[in-house]
């Protein structure tokens, strides 16, 4: 009998693990951010194998950082909003706290100027149940497209998206009621220019067709918010004050275009900001939860796998 639980124990553990995959060994958010890197920077998981700093950097729990003889930023605590000095030749290692210094200086905290990623830790969070890899099984599924709830748009972000179903199949995208046709793309993600709509709330859904018939209908419509006069004035002040915190820094752009709700003018910039910094690994799950978001689930399962890939080659 004993025998009996013991190999029924082992095969329910075998499927939590699995089920689980990377998600049971998510990391937490980033404690601190390194920002106005000059000279030599470089940072460290475990303290012995070291990489260079060349722009804003997020810092996690347990991380080292040291500087050279030419070396400063500044240290955020992105918890506090406070700002430390770092000097040349210092080394300091990040706790709860910002920073616990080894050897070298660090300024006393102060009120660091703008807040660079309000609620960036809670997302974060969130996106690492989007990293895990689970096997999928084919089955043969009646042709269903989802589509994000709400999402917010703009003249400078008119872009709907949504995930490509084949090259047989076109779109109807129905906004406030009128239709729009989308022929086929040979593509993972669809877009639509959304143009000539007033400021407020709109509805829209989108519809399958192949070969002339309508081969699913949707049955709920999502939210549109498209940005205009006061609306947009605020988010510009927004956007402003993020890009003058943190001059060139796309991923913090990025973070705050999600904050707004403009989910696909975010992803677009994700996916900027880690082609021109694939060194990040990080920070990936926030592009992989992008997807997530957009219902994007063949480039979220593409993105999920290549990031597993990433960690278990720089482990």
């Amino acid at each position: 009998m004993k025998s009996t639980f013991l190999k029924i124990g082992v095969i329910l553990v075998s499927i939590l693990c699995l089920g689980l995959g990377s998600e049971a060994f998510a990391k937490s958010p980033p404690i601190s951010m390194l920002i106005q890197v000059k000279g030599k920077i470089e940072y460290s998981k475990n303290g012995t194998k070291w990489k260079k700093v060349r722009r804003n950097k997020f810092l996690f729990e347990g991380y080292h950082v040291r500087t050279g003889e030419d070396g400063s930023a500044q240290l955020i605590n992105q918890a506090t909003n406070m700002s430390r000095d770092v000097g040349p030749d210092t080394e300091f290692k990040v706790t709860q706290h910002g920073g616990e210094l080894i050897s070298g200086h660090l300024s006393k905290p102060s009120k660091a100027s703008g807040g660079l990623s309000a609620s960036l830790n809670k997302r974060f969070a969130k996106a690492q149940r989007y990293t895990t890899v689970r096997r999928s099984v084919d089955k043969k599924k009646k042709m269903k497209l989802k589509l994000i709830k709400s999402v917010t748009l703009s003249d400078a972000h008119p872009d709907l998206v949504w995930q490509g179903m084949g090259s047989d199949i076109s779109y109807r995208v129905h906004i406030d009621g009128t239709p729009h046709m989308v022929a086929p793309v040979n593509d993972k993600i669809v877009r639509f220019k959304v143009s000539g709509l007033s400021a407020g709330e709109h509805k829209f859904s989108v519809d399958l067709i192949k070969d002339g018939n309508t081969i699913y209908k949707a049955k709920k419509s999502s939210e549109l918010n498209w940005l205009g006069g006061d609306s947009l004035a605020a988010f510009n002040k927004g956007l402003q004050l993020v890009k003058s915190s943190a001059p060139g820094d796309d991923f913090l752009v990025a973070n705050y275009l999600e904050e707004q709700g403009m989910t696909v003018a975010a992803m677009d910039m994700y996916r900027k900001y880690f082609t021109e910094n694939a060194d990040d690994i990080d920070m990936y799950p926030m592009l992989i939860k992008s997807y997530h978001d957009l219902k994007l689930a063949d480039l979220k399962k593409m993105e999920a796998v290549k990031y597993n890939q990433m960690l278990d080659e720089d482990g």
